[in-house]
């Protein structure tokens, strides 16, 4: 198979060979080929198969190897989805950063996202707040924006279901105004952090600038 692939391409293959090469990975001492054709049986679909969650994977007799391997394909797809996207966006305005997070799988419910922009507001990057204490996460999203050549930055606290509790509570607003101060020092525009969740919007501009 693998002579196939360099004389051929992967595109040669059938839904089962493909499985067979992924499977594979995990367990290279042992013909793959039952495995396979036993999960496409199983979910119906090379597709179903590659989206299916772990439980159901490990269901279908995959051990923790088999259900590692299999996840990655999936998770390079939605990656490089996401890459195509983000580099379509340009944020005109609120309602476009909003808009761009509902398509957005990886806006985590109860997880800060931060977005590095350039001049013409055009997206270079959004990425997960790290956690940690405000001095450091302050310090890695800067740094980041240097590294990036990023003009601007914005945020989104997603609360998933949940309604924006008062922000006056929230435990990122000490981050957020250190973010704030320092990036104004740096030449950097905070714009804004924007909570959402049950339907409500809520911006934190004013506080941050306090």
């Amino acid at each position: 198979m693998r002579q196939r692939i360099r004389m051929a391409g992967a595109h040669s293959l059938a839904d089962y060979e493909l499985l067979e090469v992924l499977l594979f990975a995990a367990t290279p001492r042992r013909d793959t080929k039952p495995q396979a054709k036993a999960l496409l049986a199983e979910f119906g679909s090379l597709e179903a198969v590659l989206e299916a969650p772990p439980a159901a994977l490990r269901a279908a007799g995959l051990g923790p190897r088999g259900v590692a391997v299999i996840s990655v394909p999936a998770e390079v797809a939605q990656r490089l989805a996401h890459a195509d996207l983000r580099a379509q966006v340009v944020f005109t305005d609120m309602t476009v950063l909003l808009d761009y997070c509902d398509r957005l799988p990886a806006c985590t419910p109860d997880g800060m996202r931060l977005f590095y922009l350039d001049s013409a507001r055009h997206m270079l990057a959004d990425e997960v707040v790290p956690s940690g204490p405000a001095p450091a996460q302050c310090r890695t999203v800067l740094a980041r924006a240097l590294e990036l050549h990023a003009v601007s930055l914005l945020a989104v606290r997603d609360m998933g279901q949940q309604a924006p509790p008062p922000p006056q509570s929230l435990p990122e607003l000490r981050f957020l105004r250190m973010l704030h101060a320092h990036a104004r020092l740096l030449g950097l525009v905070f714009q804004d952090c924007l909570v959402r969740g049950a339907g409500q919007v809520v911006s934190l501009r004013a506080l941050m600038e306090h």
